[in-house]
């Protein structure tokens, strides 16, 4: 895979190369800051939430349902948040597209305290309150999104581009002039691999493929995430998986049995790639065809639920769309390392 730097200035002072690494390290520094910083600041909204509703009497509702509804959306968001900005630290662009998902999740429980109203219109105001604060959340959140996708130095460290305008001309060569490279170089000698297309105007870097056992450590991160994740964000939102006399949600037990599952089979070709074997890619293929296997076999189960009319049909289409993802996830990942043309390590230790 080609990632390519556009700069379209000279810095006297460093080379190409020295440039492109330099601006990697000072993008990295920045977003890593301002991601720390945006954490920072939805942990205390969301305790200055937990505050209000409790200590201001106008804002006080004498409801078990609506405090278990404010603790489970703060510590599922901060969890959700949390993670993403992890996943975002590490550079990876399709990682602000998990970040987009995160919002649009952020959009849709706002039914939560809409349907909580609905059986509580005798204090209107805190619901509005709530509602009108988590609306502000999410546009300040969508306003973080387009620094991910837009800000210059964004650019640098998801996309590896930059590109200047006649007006920055000297843009590069005032962001590295007083840059210490030798440090920089320490730790990223290997990051880059230099190849020249344009002496003048064009930069072009390679990164060599991944190897299998560097694909290994990834799945596994996705497998036993997935096993903690999944059941954990059903636990939280446990009310939508109800059953309509609220006594029964076979959600949390199913989808953790069927995240087990998952990490079982899928273990087998973790080890085999770890170890550089030469039937990894037949493994992954089958153990994609066991999860198309385990929907035939669960099928059954699934529609005895439907049919005992113990839950709403929102129950099953939110079941439905969380297993979507989980598949998704680990499938587009599979695909990868079948598509790799990179099939086996020099070193299978690396």
């Amino acid at each position: 895979m080609n990632q390519s730097f556009l700069i379209e200035s000279r810095s006297y002072m460093y080379s190409k190369q020295e440039e492109n690494l330099i601006l990697y390290q000072k993008s990295k520094h920045k977003i890593t800051i301002h991601l720390i910083l945006y954490f920072f600041v939805l942990c205390v909204y969301f305790l200055a939430m937990a505050y209000l509703f409790s200590s201001m009497e106008f804002l006080k509702v004498d409801d078990p349902a609506f405090r278990s509804m404010l603790i489970k959306l703060g510590i599922g968001q901060i969890l959700l948040y949390g993670i993403t900005f992890i996943l975002l630290s590490t550079g990876k662009k399709w990682f602000r597209i998990l970040y987009w998902i995160d919002i649009a999740i952020s959009f849709l429980i706002i039914y939560f305290p809409i349907k909580l109203l609905l059986t509580n219109l005798t204090t209107i105001l805190p619901f509005f309150v709530l509602v009108a604060c988590m609306l502000l959340k999410t546009i300040v959140l969508c306003q973080i999104g387009g620094y991910l996708r837009n800000n210059r130095w964004c650019k640098i460290y998801f996309d590896h581009t930059i590109e200047l305008d006649d007006e920055d001309d000297d843009w590069v060569a005032k962001q590295t002039k007083n840059a210490d490279y030798e440090k920089i170089k320490d730790r990223y000698e290997n990051k880059f691999e230099q190849t020249e297309q344009d002496e003048e105007d064009e930069y072009v870097v390679e990164k060599a493929p991944m190897t299998l056992p560097q694909l290994s450590i990834r799945l596994g991160i996705i497998i036993y995430g997935e096993l903690i994740l999944f059941p954990i964000l059903i636990q939280i939102f446990s009310n939508l998986f109800a059953s309509l006399d609220m006594q029964k949600v076979f959600a949390t037990k199913d989808i953790f049995m069927l995240c087990i599952f998952t990490a079982f089979i899928w273990t087998i070709p973790l080890f085999y790639m770890y170890y550089n074997q030469k039937a990894t890619k037949k493994i992954i293929a089958c153990c994609m065809i066991g999860e198309i296997i385990r929907i035939l076999v669960y099928l059954p189960t699934f529609m005895n639920y439907y049919k005992s009319q113990e839950y709403s049909i929102r129950v099953f289409i939110f079941f439905i769309i969380i297993d979507i993802i989980r598949l998704v996830i680990l499938f587009v990942f599979a695909i990868r390392v079948l598509q790799s043309k990179q099939e086996y390590a020099q070193n299978p230790r690396d």
